[in-house]
């Protein structure tokens, strides 16, 4: 990954500082804290620093008079144009024109690497999510769970980590068992028996078109010569093949299942309760058997093994959570849901009572999700009747828009799905806008081609001929992209991304109207052919960064979209 503008300035901004630093006998600020961005008022500058008011403290000196030797300094490299110091000590930074022709090229060159930014170092993490229940369709909140994670997962791999995606089947537990009793009811309902759902079965069609299909491949007689356990594991593997199917269509693939029932087979789950005992992490009292989660930052001890005999699901989960520190992987990644409140610090405490260093683990917990009608949140309960799987909402607003709206705020945060403004193709829609963009700017240079105009190549004095408000604004969100993936990355807050590429898109649009409405920002202009190929190059670069934002949110980004047939401006 190469340095980049912003990167290459910063570096000299660090050296000068350190330098300054060293000759006062002072330790030198951490460097994230005082690195370059945009500041709050465009017309102050291009970028800003207020690493002079920290130097201020440990100098004993004025900030001013700081600011002053600093942007002297700093203004001694190519890329920067000038440097002016405001009060209280803050330093703007103009970028020359070799600093804008320099960034049209290294989005020209990097092309869907653009944006990549080595912040990982190559560390390797294993991150797990979705893990639905093999019991039927994925629900809101699992559909919440795959975009995420997938999006996660692509951020991190330009970020610079080595990411392995995993899913953990739960088919070792009591749902399981409800699955088989649900599964043998739609067996015999199949065959033309009375036959009724109990309380707690799983009411979905799905059941009763797997067991058709089961009563053709065996017949009406080989159903029931089948073990139980059998019938069980086809019912089981149905619904992961559906679960599997659904994800697919949201382009969300695995590297690795790894099933609880093989973890019983395999002794894995008896062999970490042995650890656990083997380390002294476990005491029996009231005829059960707890573990001391409380020494390792739990609230309280928890219950190992009841005084029934039958294992807790902590068991289990810790069983699989021991196999994957075996890996050896730097770090890893569970996305859970709501349900999962609480569960994090009994889980990390269960890792140590395992051996394990639990800082390895990052949980990231996941807020529920609400559909919106008309103004008004769904009652989303049963009884209702509004239940939703999540491959139905996909179909009813599309792919690309249930992962925006499912991705465009934190994870911490509810979201509110508004279903009439998912299914509106206008620009109140966040995820049309971006993409309308991309496809207005394919257009634009399709037909800038057929009149003979290509984008400048890199050798051209691209910014010269870029001087507009609309123009400079633009090429500086340009340069914020990589920014803007690695603290995606380091932090994995995908929302970020969606914010920038809304920005952009607005950004262009505003643009596009000034062109469309004054000749002085016209773009293909037949008079002025080194300022339409600069244009074009920028629209280029546009285009490039909108798309490469939407690939890491698995976002497609269309070349043609209805309205997208406007006159070339």
């Amino acid at each position: 990954m190469a340095m980049t503008v912003l990167d290459r300035i910063n570096e000299f901004l660090f050296e000068i500082v350190d330098g300054r630093c060293k000759g006062a006998g002072v330790d030198a600020p951490a460097r994230e804290s005082y690195g370059l961005s945009l500041p709050r008022q465009p017309e102050h500058g291009d970028l800003a620093t207020n690493v002079a008011l920290m130097l201020s403290k440990p100098m004993r000196r004025n900030p001013m008079q700081i600011a002053e030797e600093i942007a002297h300094d700093v203004v001694e490299h190519v890329l920067v144009a000038s440097a002016e110091v405001a009060k209280p000590g803050f330093i703007n930074l103009r970028l020359s024109d070799a600093a804008y022709n320099e960034l049209l090229n290294q989005v020209r060159t990097d092309a869907e690497n653009y944006g990549d930014k080595n912040v990982g170092g190559g560390e390797r993490i294993l991150i797990e999510f979705v893990s639905a229940n093999p019991t039927g369709p994925m629900h809101i909140g699992h559909l919440r769970h795959a975009v995420l994670g997938e999006a996660i997962s692509r951020i991190l791999r330009s970020g610079g980590y080595d990411v392995t995606k995993e899913y953990y089947i739960n088919d070792g537990g009591n749902q399981i068992a409800t699955l088989a009793a649900t599964f043998d009811v739609r067996l015999r309902e199949a065959l033309g028996e009375e036959a009724e759902l109990g309380e707690n079965m799983y009411p979905g069609e799905y059941l009763l078109e797997f067991a058709h299909d089961l009563i053709e491949e065996k017949g009406a007689e080989g159903v029931w010569e089948m073990e139980p356990a059998d019938r069980a594991d086809y019912a089981k593997n149905r619904c992961l093949d559906m679960i599997k199917n659904h994800l697919a269509i949201l382009e969300v693939f695995f590297d690795e299942y790894v099933s609880e029932k093989a973890l019983y087979e395999a002794g894995k789950v008896a062999e970490a309760l042995e650890t656990l005992k083997e380390q002294g992490e476990t005491y029996e009292e009231d005829g059960a058997l707890w573990l001391r989660t409380e020494h390792h930052g739990d609230d309280k001890d928890r219950v190992l093994v009841k005084s029934d005999e039958t294992l807790t699901y902590l068991v289990p989960d810790l069983a699989y959570h021991h196999e994957k520190f075996k890996r050896s992987f730097d770090h890893y990644i569970n996305v859970f849901g709501s349900d999962h409140v609480g569960y994090g610090p009994r889980l990390k405490a269960g890792i140590q009572c395992l051996g394990h260093d639990p800082e390895k683990l990052e949980i990231i917990l996941l807020r529920l999700v609400f559909l919106v009608r008309a103004g008004e949140r769904l009652d989303m309960g049963k009884r209702s009747g509004n239940v939703i799987n999540a491959i139905d909402l996909v179909n009813d607003v599309g792919a690309d828009v249930a992962r925006y709206f499912l991705l465009e705020r934190s994870a911490g945060s509810e979201i509110n799905f508004d279903l009439d403004l998912a299914k509106e193709h206008s620009d109140r829609n966040p995820v049309f806008k971006v993409q309308y963009a991309h496809a207005r700017i394919c257009t634009l240079l399709g037909k800038a081609a057929e009149a003979g105009f290509a984008p400048a190549e890199a050798d051209e004095n691209l910014s010269a001929c870029l001087d507009s408000d609309y123009e400079r604004a633009i090429l500086l969100h340009l340069l914020q992209f990589p920014e803007v993936v690695g603290r995606s990355a380091r932090d994995r807050e995908p929302h970020h991304i969606p914010a920038y590429l809304l920005e952009m898109a607005e950004k262009w649009n505003r643009y596009w109207s000034a062109a469309r409405q004054d000749d002085r920002f016209r773009i293909i202009v037949a008079e002025e052919p080194e300022r339409t190929r600069a244009r074009l190059a920028l629209a280029e670069a546009v285009r490039q960064v909108l798309r490469n934002g939407l690939m890491l949110l698995a976002i497609s980004a269309p070349d043609r979209m209805e309205r997208d047939e406007e006159e070339s401006t």
